[in-house]
């Protein structure tokens, strides 16, 4: 079960209706700063918690916004069978296997009496499946509640709500899953006895409490005649025992509450949990994770070490969404399970849009990064101008006759040629000059040439960087600008040559 599609109205910076589509696996949400990336985040959080302490619902809407609506909107997709098993729910539940979640203020919805009006932010309405209104009828957030639970991790936060053993918390969660088969246990029912014993055995609590007791039946009965009074204490359960549990940090400065640590050990140890329970949590119940930055406060090989745990927590029907801005958290995209989102701040049917598909598998770090963040990189341009070149030479020569040798592609040169004869209307072009190797000017002489594709150019300078050139002016020396414009110009080339 997993959020397939969310959709904002006037939240925040996104003015208007903005729709974002995600996967079952893991959802990167990329751009510059101060796009939204949190933003989204905070709407799913508010959509399934409501206004923070002392927030207004006014700090949620669009400051350009002139209408006085702000809602968020979430479709989940292959409703799994416990939560269909929820007769409440079940009305709600499509014949595509969809439910679809709202808040917001001045929202239409049905309420228990069967009349419409005007929500606001306290309520969660539930779409119906055969009429397509939103209702919230009694009962159904306590009810589906334990379903729609996502973790968020903030990174701005001190994450103290993620370091309690609260059973709502995701600590909590693991630890009483961990926990589970010491409830039948002999060791257990010994303890709970025990503490039955110490209630009601002769000197135990209830005798050392009766003078209080009878003193306060006492009191009543001046007023209302004899009334007997009695203290019940209950054994305690696991999730009371768990709940009042804390986590402490030892270091050279002692043994702490983790919440008095630094924010860097604060995160480490929230993260560590989510490695935790997607090591030991092996049955719980599909969720969401929502991590801010994931790449704060850690080093690469640490990176890596919460990308596994994370892949393997996508792998066991959990939802990943990451915000970030780090190409090396790219490097675990899976293109058969996973999207990547990109934010930006223009206007119109750019703002949100979904990375478009990639050509390399197993997953290009270089394409990625460049189709990701728009940063070209060296690596995406030599294998996009080998695989090209590959097929023109073992592909394309093949259909060649042998007495035809004159057509045959077998230089870098005749490649550039072919290049420029039949995509002269993509190809940028600049002046090639004379150039030498080091060791010698008499060898390794390499002619001047004039309009020159750029590719050629680019592909040249990256190879040869042993060059020695005539003079000081570099010509030859490709730059950032022209490095991109050669990847955009590659790609156009490699979708030609490979359409079906």
């Amino acid at each position: 079960m997993y959020i397939s599609k969310l959709k904002l109205y006037n939240f925040k910076s996104f003015k208007g209706i903005q729709e974002f589509k995600f996967t079952e696996g893991k959802n990167f949400i990329v751009g510059n700063n101060n796009v939204g990336k949190t933003s989204i985040f905070e709407a799913i959080d508010f959509l399934f918690n409501g206004l923070k302490r002392n927030q207004e619902i006014d700090e949620l809407l669009n400051n350009d916004s002139k209408s006085e609506s702000v809602y968020v909107e979430a479709t989940y997709s292959d409703i799994s069978d416990l939560v269909k098993s929820v007769s409440k729910l079940q009305p709600y539940i499509t014949t595509a296997n969809t439910l679809t979640l709202k808040r917001g203020n001045n929202i239409s919805i049905i309420n228990t009496k069967g009349k419409q009006e005007k929500a606001h932010e306290k309520t969660l309405a539930y779409q119906r499946a055969d009429t397509g209104l939103f209702y919230n009828p009694t009962g159904i957030s306590n009810a589906t509640k334990p379903f729609f639970d996502p973790t968020i991790i903030y990174a701005n936060d001190h994450n103290e709500n993620y370091q309690d053993f609260k059973s709502s918390s995701l600590l909590g969660k693991l630890l009483k899953l961990e926990a589970k088969n010491l409830l039948d246990s002999s060791k257990f029912k010994d303890v709970q006895q025990k503490f039955n014993d110490l209630i009601e055995q002769s000197g135990g609590l209830q005798d050392h409490l009766s003078e209080v007791k009878e003193f306060m039946e006492q009191a009543v009965s001046s007023q209302f005649g004899k009334v007997g009074l009695d203290f019940q204490f209950k054994i305690p359960e696991m999730d009371s025992i768990i709940k009042n549990g804390r986590v402490l940090a030892e270091d050279k400065n002692g043994k702490q509450d983790i919440s008095e640590k630094g924010s860097g050990l604060q995160r480490a140890v929230v993260l560590a949990v989510v490695q935790a329970y997607s090591n030991f949590a092996k049955k719980a119940d599909s969720m969401q994770f929502l991590i801010d930055e994931p790449e704060l406060y850690m080093h690469p090989l640490a990176q890596d070490n919460l990308l596994n745990a994370l892949d393997k927590l996508s792998e066991g029907d959990n939802q990943i969404f990451l915000n970030t801005h780090s190409p090396y958290i790219l490097r675990h995209f899976n293109s058969d399970r996973d999207s990547v989102v990109i934010l930006s701040n223009v206007t119109g049917e750019t703002r949100v849009r979904q990375m478009e598909s990639l050509i390399f598998r197993p997953t290009s770090i270089g394409e990625i990064t460049y189709k990701a963040f728009g940063v070209p990189t060296v690596d995406l341009h030599q294998r996009l101008y080998s695989i090209i070149e590959n097929k023109v030479i073992y592909e394309d020569n093949a259909g060649i006759e042998k007495k035809d040798k004159n057509r045959k592609i077998n230089s870098e040169t005749a490649f550039s040629d072919y290049l420029d004869f039949k995509y002269k209307n993509i190809l940028k072009h600049k002046r090639f000059r004379p150039r030498y190797t080091k060791n010698s000017k008499n060898g390794g002489w390499i002619p001047a040439k004039n309009n020159v594709p750029l590719p050629f150019i680019v592909r040249n300078e990256i190879d040869h960087p042993d060059v020695y050139l005539e003079d000081e002016t570099g010509t030859n020396n490709f730059n950032e600008d022209d490095l991109k414009e050669s990847i955009d110009e590659l790609f156009k080339i490699y979708q030609l040559e490979f359409k079906a």
